[in-house]
């Protein structure tokens, strides 16, 4: 007779602050290397610090392969001119942008059914390939400067991780 026990997974938590900085133009940073497959269940960023924040615009989400890239959210949320404080969150589809709460005023975004924080999504590495999960923005700034709190949350299915890269 086999005897079967129930084994749960723990969900971890990944805080840390992030510096942004780059040139003008179409940017890419690598924020974490996947391992595996990982099920996340939170995307959050919160922006702690700014200094050159004037223009801010198509930031999104991929994962990225080296050859493929599979966008996590769309391309198109705008965090120019905004002050610290403001959130931004994958709460939908990867067919819609981050959700923005500007601070510059109160702001409620509402969690329902089909619109949970994080909006939970599974993701694999591609087998051989380091595996990253970028977030992209373009500017007009020269240098961009401004620092964002990342919290991400995640289930490992099978040993997956999530490295910090930055």
């Amino acid at each position: 007779m086999v005897k079967y026990t129930s084994c749960e997974v723990e969900e971890i938590t990944l805080v840390k602050e992030v510096t942004v900085s780059a040139s003008a133009g179409a940017n890419t940073v690598n924020v974490f290397q996947l391992e595996g497959t990982v099920r996340v269940t939170e995307q959050v960023a919160e922006i702690t610090e700014v200094t050159t924040l004037t223009n801010c615009t198509a930031v999104y989400a991929t994962l990225y392969d080296g050859t493929n890239t599979v966008n996590l959210t769309a391309d198109g949320a705008t965090l120019s001119g905004l002050p610290v404080g403001t959130v931004f969150t994958k709460d939908k589809d990867v067919t819609e942008t981050y959700s923005v709460l500007d601070a510059s005023q109160c702001r409620v975004n509402e969690v329902v059914d089909d619109k949970k924080i994080g909006k939970p999504f599974t993701i694999t590495q591609k087998n051989g390939a380091n595996t990253y999960i970028r977030l992209h923005f373009t500017t007009t700034d020269d240098p961009i400067s401004f620092k964002i709190l990342l919290k991400f949350k995640y289930v490992p299915i099978d040993g997956g991780s999530l490295t910090w890269l930055v």
